[in-house]
């Protein structure tokens, strides 16, 4: 099975159970994004399937400063390049 991409609000305790993650790993990624290969997880807690494209979009959307933002900025350094993993 393929390493899918989700996007997905974490809810908190039960949002991924440990048999869950035991199935198939389960990671979260800045800007809501998730992947698994566990589509009945996926399927629970209602995430929505991506494409890589677009769940990079969004990861990298989730990194990009806002121009007033400088306070933040100052505080967390710049922001890196962060790639999502395709396996």
């Amino acid at each position: 099975m393929a390493l899918k991409y989700y996007t997905a609000t974490n809810t908190g305790k039960g949002f991924i159970t440990t048999e869950e993650n035991r199935q198939s790993h389960i990671a979260g990624h800045p800007g809501d994004i998730w992947t698994t290969e566990n589509t009945a997880w996926a399927t629970r807690v209602g995430a929505t399937e991506k494409t890589l494209e677009e769940a990079q979009a969004l990861v990298n959307n989730s990194l990009e400063p806002y121009p007033d933002d400088y306070y933040i900025i100052a505080l967390r350094g710049s922001v890196d390049a962060y790639t999502l993993p395709t396996e």
